[in-house]
């Protein structure tokens, strides 16, 4: 796995977010970036993020599992900017919202199944790894990038600030 790299150099999609830099609770504003919208990917700006009471645990460590700065918000939702070349359920406009796992084997008996959330593997949608070796950081922020398998449709029948706290 490669080294954790500096969040200002390590993707080319200019970033802005709110992160915790220590266990002080304190969130202060925070330049980073996304990678590239790849060919499975969604790219999104992030209209709507719940605030969960496992955001305020990671961003004080007290499950001692955080990695600083950490960028909380796993109930993410927003309007599609771009899509990958082989992205097939997705279109820029449309409205859609990402949960707490962004990425997982995709390939193991629990993944099969759905039920990635089981996977040894699985990549948290912040203060995770992922598989290039950079911090995940999550929806206190202005944009997302995500695999398409990890990304929800919100029905248009629902309105965004309400559809942030739900979840796959």
């Amino acid at each position: 796995m490669a080294a954790i790299q500096s969040a200002e150099q390590e993707h080319p999609v200019p970033a802005f977010g709110w992160a915790a830099r220590d266990q002080s609770g304190v969130l202060s504003p925070f330049n980073f970036s996304r990678r590239a919208t790849g060919e499975t990917d969604v790219k999104f700006k992030v209209l709507y993020c719940g605030i969960c009471h496992s955001d305020l645990h990671m961003i004080k460590n007290e499950w001692g599992t955080s990695t600083y700065p950490l960028v909380p918000g796993h109930e993410i939702v927003g309007q599609v900017t771009e899509v990958g070349s082989q992205v097939t359920r997705f279109n820029p406009g449309d409205r859609v919202g990402v949960g707490c796992i962004v990425a997982s084997c995709r390939s193991c008996d629990n993944c099969i199944d759905d039920l990635e959330n089981y996977c040894p593997k699985y990549t948290l949608t912040y203060s995770g790894l992922s598989s290039d070796g950079t911090i995940t950081y999550g929806g206190y922020s202005d944009v997302m990038v995500c695999d398409e398998h990890f990304v929800l449709r919100i029905p248009d029948a629902l309105p965004l600030h309400s559809a942030a706290p739900l979840r796959r």
